[in-house]
């Protein structure tokens, strides 16, 4: 199955450049003069389906989700190495549950949240072997007193045993939770207001956020003090008609790299028909 699936990236790749006449001229315009990157990796197609919310790594393998859908890919040869093309069970799909987002990796697992998308009755945040990313039957449903707006994205500081998860409405902090039990251990409030967060990773004391705000900035956050600094702005095109106009910012995730990256964001084109993995130094 996944030889299959890797000859048919293999086929897509050729399309790719094809569609990037029609998306990056169209990104293009939406981006402006977007904040200079080291390199990047894209998708075009069907396979953005699974590239389109979120992304993490344990340092081996960059992880993605898409709404739902989870996928494992070496981060050396780009070669899928594991496929949930059904990654939200029926118990919680019996909840609402129908919409992935930022993922977290920590200890072997992957920490999916899911909601039921515009009811916000049952924000839950799943556990999948990341492996095989097979379901491992275990979830954790949040309070909607706090999470009155789903659970948009949650990462993991495994060295501390914390989950940090947020509300999409929730611009002033972020929630946290035991890493085995979920209990919740209170919350970290920002220095400033970081609207529209759609994911981040904990790396060395500080919590690296993605945003889908009107430029797709990226902040970072002490996770003691909660003092925030952006770090730049993945557009430059600031007028959206419609939420999401132009594209969307999506999660980030964090490792050094042998290039000397170690920032890498996710996000969506104009046209939300490609998605690109940038890194930074």
């Amino acid at each position: 199955m996944l030889s299959f699936l890797n000859v048919l990236k293999k086929l897509f790749s050729l399309l790719f450049a094809c569609g990037l006449l029609v998306s990056g001229s169209v990104n293009a315009v939406f981006n402006g003069d977007i904040y200079p990157f080291d390199s990047s990796d894209g998708v075009i197609g069907i396979e953005t389906l699974t590239r389109a919310q979120g992304v993490t790594n344990n340092g081996t393998y960059w992880y993605f989700s898409g709404k739902n859908c989870l996928e494992k890919v070496s981060m050396e040869t780009g070669e899928i190495a594991a496929l949930n093309v059904s990654a939200i069970p029926a118990e919680i799909a019996a909840l609402g549950g129908k919409h992935i987002g930022g993922i977290g990796y920590a200890n072997g697992y992957i920490y999916a949240p899911i909601e039921d998308s515009k009811v916000w009755q049952h924000p839950v945040i799943a556990l999948y072997d990341a492996e095989t990313l097979a379901y491992t039957g275990i979830f954790f449903e949040l309070s909607t007193q706090r999470h009155t707006r789903g659970v948009p994205w949650c990462f993991a500081d495994a060295g501390n045993g914390v989950i940090y998860a947020g509300d999409s409405r929730n611009d002033a902090e972020a929630f946290l939770y035991d890493i085995n039990t979920f209990e919740y251990l209170g919350s970290l409030t920002y220095a400033r207001e970081i609207a529209d967060i759609q994911g981040g990773e904990y790396y060395n004391g500080k919590l690296y956020l993605g945003t889908n705000d009107m430029t797709r900035a990226v902040y970072v956050v002490d996770a003691r003090s909660g003092e925030a600094e952006k770090l730049f702005d993945r557009i430059t095109y600031e007028y959206k008609l419609i939420d999401n106009f132009g594209g969307e910012g999506e999660d980030i995730t964090v490792c050094p790299l042998p290039d000397g990256t170690y920032i890498h964001t996710l996000q969506l084109g104009a046209l939300f028909v490609d998605a690109t993995l940038r890194h930074y130094k």
